[in-house]
């Protein structure tokens, strides 16, 4: 017994209930107040009519001329229980003319076993009328009803009676005791009973089950895996499939896969494994430890499976990422045509494995077994329906399913909210949303969240500030007296932040007096998406600080933030943090890893390491779009054109179906090499072999791949198409004007360039950024007037360049920023020697000052001294300075603009003397300098 009670008990033990002394002749149950009517009414009810059927039974057995004996009827009423003709033996039972404690035991136990708790306790009031009290197996039967009403105190007034008769050592009575108290919320009085019962009675098998069933019926996991251990241990009773059963469903919700593999063990050892009861569990454990293989290998190995088997494996397969061998195995399970049919559990797996993978034809099929079996118009299956419709993007089939169901509940309405929500229609997910208000349906944190999602998603600034700030005074009004739920807080602090309110978020977030992990990642993500990623690092060392737990979305915003800030020296800590984390725990669910992976790709490719990006993507297990656009637009970035262009070859040979953004990364690609015909090979490919509608930033990338390319007439036919499809009134084609210019300056082609700024400057007179390329234009040219014209125009509007040319590197987890001659550092001293050596040692192995990219009017001297200390120079110099002449590593800038042909040559030339590889990344792509060469051939 030393190992059963070291199971911890945190609950204070109260006294249990006792009658009375000298009270052997009072009824036991005396019922509480409010159930007294119900219980005479269900006692007074007599049958009046006889039972010709059982007479007949009795005549049969040839009892027709002799009196009938007491046992002969009780044989009888037993038979008839068993035979579930409950009304028929309730008749026998009235026509009994001697009733033992036999007879009220057995009509007791089978209203008990129908669910009429009320009727067994009113029989119990008629038995003690007769003078007759109830024997152990009553007892444990009204036990059972008094569990089944959750009545404690019925049951301890039971209980009280139990003791003072001895019928409480029964080991029957004290399983039925035990579960009562479990049921009733009791589970320290549970553990007590069982703690009283002596070594001598531990030998009962159920007893066992029933005590480690309570701690599970708790979620007390760890105390019934102990239990078990226990019972094992002592020796007292051999485990049975029920043990086992209960202490698997134990390990599958602790997530203990080495408890859940001795058990399996034993289970072969015991020769019980062909069960299919034990076989579910254990796919039941298996899948939820993360390990399918083993769950599909004893699924196969279920001799006799039932529908339960099947609902396990499709759960499993569809909960860890594996929605494609879920749906297999809903169409293997219908070939086994009516052997076993798929239930209502069935359909709602398989419908949330086919909105995983958007797998519409195969949602279509399972609709139309629905609707054979019956089931189209059951609430929580048509809520499946409406989920997996908009998740594959067909919203308009999943409004018919919402408008023909007869019954909708909250999740109907929060269903369809999602779905035009996530299908971008937010106009209509606020009528819908009106809608409810109005028939007057409260709506619920879910509701909220997703409506603050669409408020915030509103292509008009204005009006989301109407609507959002309109939601958000509602739910303040009608909060509860505790205040506003955590999940709706999180939902306006993430509307805020979505909508470049970071201080409104940071408002609510500091005001929620309680936070969950969804709270720290909104906070997090909201200052990482308003440019303020280093804040959102800074919250997480703060989360971590305070031993939070971190999820896999986490870890996804931070790596999104080390890739926004281009820190490859944080990213890579970070990396080595998430590994050592998902360790720790074992396994990880494969859709939470598969979002993490497509996060560092991202992180590398975006940081200048391409191949640690590679490599990571290269050790996928699995692949979904996101991952294969992540690393076509990597590739795209880096100037490696050739491998984007093939890695969508194997994308498309995996069939998956490629996304408009990774068409975006495809034409970036082509515009980087110059590759013109692939380039419209690909835009035209789009819509015609891919129904997707190129947007307004793929025709910008093909007027890109026109302006690297010089074909600045083909790039102006390009953007006059783009009319037919945008509004160039409204502005939507401005983006297409300013690639034109950026094109036209790079290439000086003044004509079009002024026609282009004139387009711009018509429908935003304010943009900076258009007079300073119209103006370099002019001084490209030579026409300084013009270029002074456009200058002082500048400054009579009020207009300043928003963003001054700047470079930085990092060092010793430091990020160190230089401008054009800058004199701030505490090393410029050192910077500018080094910089002269290393600019001195380029001029011996030819490289020539390219003045012409200065674009002011003065001496050649002059226009040497301000290209020779940019700022990305500067940077460089600093990183040989920092890193040492002994160290290869690589030194890694990155500019905040496009770096100039001047600076990209003399990066060629300072590759080779200083024999280190550089990689810049400016404000178009990457470039890889190393051994006088660049990534980008020159074109970019």
């Amino acid at each position: 017994m030393a190992a059963v009670s070291s199971v911890p008990i945190s609950v204070p033990l109260p006294a249990i209930h006792q009658l009375p002394p000298n009270d052997h002749f009072r009824p036991p149950f005396l019922p509480i107040q409010s159930h007294k009517s119900d219980l005479r009414s269900s006692c007074t009810q007599v049958q009046a009519e006889e039972s010709s059927t059982l007479m007949v039974e009795l005549q049969n057995n040839g009892f027709s001329d002799s009196p009938i004996n007491t046992f002969t009827y009780n044989n009888l009423l037993s038979s008839t229980v068993k035979n579930g003709r409950l009304e028929d033996a309730h008749k026998l039972f009235d026509e009994m003319p001697n009733r033992n404690e036999v007879s009220w035991s057995t009509i007791i136990s089978a209203y008990t076993r129908s669910g009429n708790y009320m009727k067994a306790f009113g029989l119990l009031e008629e038995m003690w009328k007769e003078g007759l009290r109830p024997n152990e197996f009553a007892l444990g039967s009204l036990l059972k009803a008094s569990s089944g009403l959750r009545d404690i105190c019925i049951g301890k007034q039971l209980h009280g009676w139990l003791i003072r008769t001895g019928f409480g050592l029964d080991a029957g009575v004290q399983t039925s005791l035990i579960t009562m108290y479990s049921n009733c919320g009791y589970l320290s009085d549970a553990r007590r009973v069982f703690d009283g019962i002596p070594n001598s009675s531990l030998n009962d098998g159920p007893l066992w089950n029933s005590v480690i069933a309570a701690y599970i019926f708790h979620e007390c996991w760890i105390e019934a895996f102990q239990l078990f251990s226990s019972m094992i241990s002592t020796g007292f009773v051999a485990p049975t499939k029920f043990s086992y059963a209960s202490v698997i469903n134990s390990c599958s919700n602790t997530r203990a896969e080495k408890y859940g593999k001795i058990i399996h063990g034993m289970v072969i050892k015991d020769g019980t494994f062909d069960e299919t009861m034990m076989g579910n569990s254990l796919i039941t454990f298996y899948a939820k430890c993360g390990i399918l293989e083993d769950a599909n290998r004893v699924f196969e190995r279920i001799s006799s499976k039932s529908v339960v088997s099947w609902n396990s494996i499709i759960a499993g397969n569809e909960q860890n990422g594996e929605g494609k061998a879920a749906i297999n195995l809903f169409h293997r399970m219908l070939r086994l045509g009516h052997s076993v049919q798929p239930n209502r559990i069935t359909f709602l797996s398989v419908l949330s494995a086919v909105s995983g993978v958007s797998a519409l034809n195969s949602g279509k099929e399972i609709h139309a077994c629905m609707i054979k079996s019956g089931l189209e118009f059951e609430t929580t299956i048509a809520n499946s329906l409406i989920t997996m419709y908009s998740k594959c993007r067909e919203v308009g089939k999943a409004g018919l399913v919402f408008e023909r169901l007869p019954f909708k509940d909250m999740v109907t309405w929060n269903s369809m909210l999602t779905g035009f929500e996530q299908n971008e229609q937010w106009e209509k997910c606020l009528e819908l949303f009106k809608e409810m208000l109005l028939l007057g349906i409260k709506p619920d944190d879910h509701s909220f969240t997703v409506i603050l999602s669409a408020a915030s998603s509103l292509p008009s600034e204005l009006k989301y500030l109407r609507t959002g700030r309109a939601i958000h005074g509602y739910i303040l009004r009608r909060a509860d007296p505790q205040g506003v739920g955590i999940s709706t807080s999180n939902a306006i602090l993430t509307m805020y932040a979505k909508s470049n309110r970071v201080e409104g978020a940071e408002k609510i977030f500091k005001g929620m007096s309680e936070k969950d992990s969804y709270s720290w990642n909104a906070m997090m993500d909201g200052y990482s998406i308003n440019g303020r990623s280093e804040d959102s690092i800074l919250i997480f060392l703060d989360k971590h600080e305070q031993n939070l737990s971190s999820d896999y979305l986490t870890f996804s915003i931070l790596l999104t933030a080390c890739s926004r800030l281009v820190s490859f020296d944080l990213g890579k800590q970070f990396h080595a943090f998430i590994v050592k984390n998902i360790n720790r725990r074992g396994h990880i669910n494969q859709n939470y890893l598969l979002s993490i992976n497509n996060s560092l790709v991202s992180m590398y490719s975006k940081c200048g390491s391409i191949s640690d990006a590679a490599q990571v993507f290269s050790r996928m297990r699995r692949r979904d779009v996101f991952s294969w656009t992540a690393m076509i637009t990597g590739y795209a970035q880096h100037g490696m054109a050739y491998e984007s262009l093939e890695l969508f070859d194997r994308m498309k040979q995996d069939n998956v179906k490629p996304n408009s953004i990774t068409f975006l990364g495809l034409l970036t690609a082509c515009a980087h090499a110059g590759l013109v015909e692939e380039g419209l090979h690909y835009f035209s490919s789009m819509n015609r072999d891919h129904d997707l509608n190129p947007s307004i930033e793929h025709y910008a990338c093909m007027v890109d791949l026109f302006g690297r390319a010089g074909k600045l007439e083909r790039a102006m036919e390009f953007i006059e198409s783009g009319f037919t499809q945008f509004n160039p009134v409204k502005g939507e084609c401005l983006s297409l004007w300013r690639v034109l210019l950026g094109a036209c300056h790079a290439h000086k082609q003044l004509e079009l360039g002024v026609n282009a700024a004139m387009k711009i400057l018509e429908l935003e007179p304010g943009d900076e950024t258009t007079h300073i390329l119209l103006s370099n234009l002019y001084a490209a040219k030579g026409m300084w007037e013009d270029a002074i014209r456009v200058r002082k125009l500048m400054r009579e509007k009020g207009l300043k360049k928003k963003e001054i040319g700047c470079s930085w590197i990092e060092a010793e987890n430091r990020r160190h920023l230089f401008v054009a001659g800058d004199v701030s550092h505490p090393q410029r001293k050192e910077i500018y020697m080094k910089l002269e050596e290393v600019d001195g040692k380029c001029r011996k192995t030819g490289y020539v000052p390219m003045t012409e990219y200065v674009l002011h009017d003065v001496d050649e001297l002059q226009k040497e001294a301000i290209v020779g200390c940019h700022s990305e120079k500067l940077a460089v110099s600093f990183g040989l300075l920092q890193n040492g002449t002994g160290n290869k590593g690589v030194i890694r800038v990155i500019k905040n603009l496009r770096i100039c042909g001047d600076c990209h040559n003399w990066m060629k030339f300072a590759s080779t003397v200083e024999r280190r590889e550089i990689v810049l990344r400016d404000s178009r792509r990457f470039h890889f300098f190393k051994d006088g060469k660049c990534s980008c051939r020159d074109y970019w």
